[in-house]
């Protein structure tokens, strides 16, 4: 199986990220977070780093896990759905019944973010309305 999944982003080309520790979300641009110099990402709100991989927002993981059952309940219902045995005699009998999909959730994005230009790397991000520069951790080299 190899599906590929479609991250939105916003009308601007920031992805939406989510921290691993506390949970909170922020946006960065797509070439920023895969470049090679970014070998960790850092937490806007906590500071807290981590691989980039871990800031997959949750909702994205939800809708890659309902993708990838879906795939599975195909593949079982392929295999199985015409099996109906019975054994003779023996009063075993197999029968099995269609699994159903689930629709995987619709990913969208939060237009509501606030820019910020961090002066350290010469980057921007987004971030809730109510984080001011002093309290914004550099997510490219931590700096507050």
């Amino acid at each position: 199986m190899n599906e590929e999944i479609s991250i939105p982003s916003d009308s601007e080309g920031f992805y939406s990220l989510e921290c691993p520790y506390c949970g909170e979300r922020f946006k960065a641009l797509g070439g920023d977070i895969d470049a090679e110099d970014t070998l960790e990402i850092y937490c806007p709100s906590c500071g807290l780093a981590d691989d980039s991989n871990s800031f997959i927002p949750q909702d994205v993981i939800e809708h890659a896990q309902t993708i990838a059952m879906n795939y599975m309940k195909q593949e079982m219902n392929k295999t199985f759905g015409k099996a109906k045995r019975s054994m003779k005699g023996s009063g075993i009998s197999f029968d099995f019944k269609k699994m159903k999909e689930e629709k995987p959730k619709e990913l969208t994005e939060d237009e509501t973010m606030e820019q910020v230009k961090l002066h350290c790397c010469d980057k921007t991000i987004k971030v809730h309305g109510d984080q001011t520069t002093d309290t914004i951790y550099c997510p490219y080299c931590g700096v507050n």
